[in-house]
């Protein structure tokens, strides 16, 4: 699913109500929409962000939540190795949801791996 489905997320029903958008001027992502914008989201933009920053933190919790590996619990935590583990470990969670899902699952492992770059001192 695009940036696109996004913008045209429908909060209601956590469904996108995306349309083609060649006829219209919707932005095609939310960094167009940021560049070309007034620097403001319409309630229904704000509602679309808001969704999909919830369908990250679902994403979290359920990848995250889940039991410890038997590597993970060794006496020596591997930190390198769990990060970069952890897209393998979203994608697979999400494996057989529709394609938002996907892409929400694979943006809370860029989450992660961002908090373990300012962790480790790669990131300011």
């Amino acid at each position: 699913m695009s940036n696109t489905d996004l913008l045209s997320f429908d909060t209601t029903t956590g469904t996108s109500t995306s349309t083609d958008n060649t006829s219209t001027s919707k932005p095609d992502s939310w960094q167009e929409l940021l560049d070309k914008g007034d620097g403001y989201l319409t309630p229904a933009q704000r509602a679309a962000f808001e969704a999909a920053i919830a369908m990250v933190i679902e994403r979290l919790q359920i990848t995250l939540g889940k039991a410890p590996t038997a590597a993970e619990q060794a006496d020596r935590f591997d930190f390198s190795r769990y990060i970069g583990e952890m897209e393998e470990r979203f994608v697979n969670d999400a494996k057989g949801l529709d394609e938002l899902q996907q892409d929400a699952a694979l943006t809370a492992a860029r989450v992660i791996e961002h908090i373990a770059d300012i962790i480790s001192g790669r990131k300011n």
